[in-house]
């Protein structure tokens, strides 16, 4: 019998994911993202605020997901079609 101990540490930290999706999505031209917060819990992002439309939404979800070390995304912004700047 064998019997294999091996445990898989990433070595990514929160704070650092956070950042960089953060980066990113500040980075893109299609999301504006005054109105979004960011929060990294393991490999997962959370995305909540307001955008003023479905496009946006997808779009900071979909950059979310491309960011490295993320595995799911949970979508939690909503769309504000009155938005005033």
């Amino acid at each position: 019998m064998v019997t294999n101990n091996i445990k898989i540490k990433s070595e990514i930290h929160d704070k650092i994911e956070q950042k960089d999706v953060e980066k990113v999505i500040g980075r893109s031209l299609a999301a504006d993202d005054n109105d979004i917060s960011v929060k990294v819990s393991g490999t997962t992002v959370t995305l909540t605020g307001t955008v003023p439309s479905w496009y946006q939404k997808d779009e900071a979800g979909r950059i979310a997901w491309k960011t490295p070390g993320i595995w799911f995304v949970q979508n939690d912004l909503e769309v504000d079609y009155y938005f005033d700047d």
